[in-house]
Formats: structure tokens, C-alpha cells, sequence
């Protein structure tokens, strides 16, 4: 069986970390599922989804870890050929990547 559900919110881009476990707990509850896999996935060339273990210390850390090795204000031809600023963006997008598999056991 194949559900399938959607989470809408906005963020404020660069580098805007959210939190959506209770929106997926919400969704894994409505869904009525009690084993399977639940597949996240960011639609979109700027978005990106992992785990993280989402406290104050360790956000801050990720984020001054993608500054480090994928800085927002080096010179990136996206940024030349569309004037929008957010080539890092689309790299640390790709890097991070578009989705993640998570395993559904006994509803949760």
C-alpha cells in the first residue's frame, strides 16, 4: 500500500534549518501505516533534507560547517549567469541531497 502526503512550509533561505519531525510524526499517525518505509523528499534546486540531531549547538555547527566548506560569498558562475546570488545554494543542495528514506516499524 502507497500513501502519500505533503508538508507545506516556507523558509528563509540561506541556510534556513527546519525542524519537521513533528509534521512527519503527524503524517505517519494520519496515515495509518504500521511498517514500510516513509521517503522524504524536497522538491526544488535549493532545498535539501537529512537527520540531524536538531539542538541549538549542533545547528549552529552545520550551518558554520557549510560556510566552511561551501562559503556563500565566493564567486560562482551561477551567481554570473543569473544574477540571484544563491549558487551556493544549488551546491550544498546537491551535496546534502533531495531526499531520505526512513524506516516505519510498529506506526512510528
Amino acid at each position: 500500500m502507497v500513501k502519500t502526503g505533503t508538508i507545506d512550509f516556507e523558509t528563509n533561505g540561506y541556510c534556513d534549518i527546519r525542524d519537521i519531525t513533528p509534521e512527519l510524526h503527524e503524517k505517519m499517525r494520519e496515515s495509518g501505516l504500521k511498517s514500510g518505509v516513509a521517503t522524504v523528499f524536497v522538491p526544488g534546486a535549493t532545498g535539501a533534507v537529512t537527520t540531524i540531531e536538531y539542538e541549538d549547538g549542533n545547528v549552529k555547527d552545520f550551518k558554520a560547517f557549510w560556510e566552511r566548506i561551501i562559503p556563500k560569498d565566493e564567486f560562482y558562475a551561477h551567481n554570473a549567469r543569473w544574477g540571484d546570488g544563491n549558487g551556493f545554494s544549488h551546491i550544498r543542495a546537491s551535496v546534502l541531497g533531495p531526499s531520505i528514506s526512513i524506516p516505519i516499524v510498529e506506526g512510528k
